[in-house]
């Protein structure tokens, strides 16, 4: 951003909820990195959560990529020297090849074997310089990837994603805090038709039943199979994080988790809205009163945006400037100068 130096690049201060930034997997220029941490810590951002490329991590079963764990670790780094919080997303959208091509989340020997493995590397690695982990972001996209349309599989695999959520817990618990990242709305029939009705209910208890109940009982409960009770699934995060995609919904949408899921702080996460920025400035100020107002009843100690910065391929026309607050040439959007308070 022209006239934004990163020679000093302080946090801000604490006090009311942090104001966090994500630059998911998709979007993160690995040339850029440095100074985009920087950047931001210097815009006032507390944390960054960026998404750890799995694929290049481990290109294949058991390998680790030297060069990939000297980048993310030099992230760290770099974020401690500019005060500010960064942490690491375990799995995004996609998974290595190697994986998926022998059954992946749809074979739960397999994902059972290597998923854990996976966040051992991560643990090992950089356990000692991370300031939080998101084992799974929006876990449900994993079962809406593979099984979209089919009832029986799609919960199978629901199953075995929750039971690869306690295996990361098993192995990251006891150190930076674990915050889960579910996607959070309200529900509605497509229609007035029974078929949409009934698609709206089991929707509605995968969203919040699901994963809910099982941190807050230990219980997973999945539309068309038996309840069924894990070990260790129980009080398994250190922070209730959901993610919203409409900002007027955001404030009853942290009730409701408060209410239905487990004794956590929490955290929101604003999946920002494509279109003009002048369109994404009203949702980011009608989000920021929103969150303000969740503070003065629940413990919401963090609040984000996502995602931090435009995509580099990004189709860039009059209705669809990029989703970020920050353009790809690093200018400072009017959406990111009111999400981060610079009124100058």
């Amino acid at each position: 951003m022209p006239g934004a130096s990163t020679e000093s690049c302080t946090g801000s201060p604490s006090g009311s909820p942090r104001r966090s930034v994500v630059i998911p997997g998709a979007t993160l220029d690995r040339v850029r990195l440095h100074e985009d941490i920087a950047l931001l810590a210097e815009l006032g951002a507390d944390e960054i959560r960026i998404g750890v490329d799995w694929s290049w991590m481990q290109p294949s079963a058991g390998a680790v990529n030297g060069d990939a764990v000297e980048f993310y670790t030099g992230a760290t780094q770099t974020a401690r020297s500019c005060n500010v919080a960064l942490q690491f997303t375990l799995l995004e959208r996609g998974v290595p090849k190697w994986f998926d091509n022998d059954g992946g989340f749809a074979d739960p020997k397999w994902a059972g074997h290597w998923w854990p493995r996976w966040v051992e590397v991560c643990a090992d690695s950089f356990g000692d310089n991370v300031a939080g982990w998101v084992p799974i972001d929006h876990p449900l996209a994993v079962a809406n990837r593979l099984f979209p349309d089919d009832p029986r599989r799609h919960g199978e695999v629901l199953d075995t994603v929750i039971t690869g959520w306690r295996d990361a817990w098993r192995v990251l618990r006891g150190g930076p805090p674990v915050i889960t990242s579910f996607g959070m709305e309200i529900v509605r029939p497509v229609d007035q038709t029974i078929p949409a009705e009934h698609a709206a209910k089991r929707l509605d208890q995968i969203r919040w039943r699901l994963w809910l109940q099982g941190l807050r009982d230990g219980v997973v409960s999945i539309p068309g199979r038996a309840d069924n009770e894990i070990a260790d699934l129980a009080g398994s995060c250190d922070v209730l994080g959901i993610t919203v995609r409409h900002e007027r919904d955001a404030l009853g949408l942290l009730h409701r988790a408060a209410e239905q899921g487990i004794d956590r702080q929490m955290a929101v996460t604003m999946l920002l809205p494509a279109g003009t920025d002048a369109d994404r400035e009203s949702v980011v100020e009608r989000y920021l009163q929103q969150t303000t107002e969740a503070a003065t009843a629940l413990p919401l100690i963090s609040i984000g945006v996502s995602p931090a910065f435009d995509a580099t391929d990004t189709d860039f026309t009059e209705q669809n400037t990029g989703r970020g607050i920050i353009s790809r040439d690093r200018e400072l959007k009017d959406s990111g100068r009111l999400y981060f308070g610079i009124t100058e």
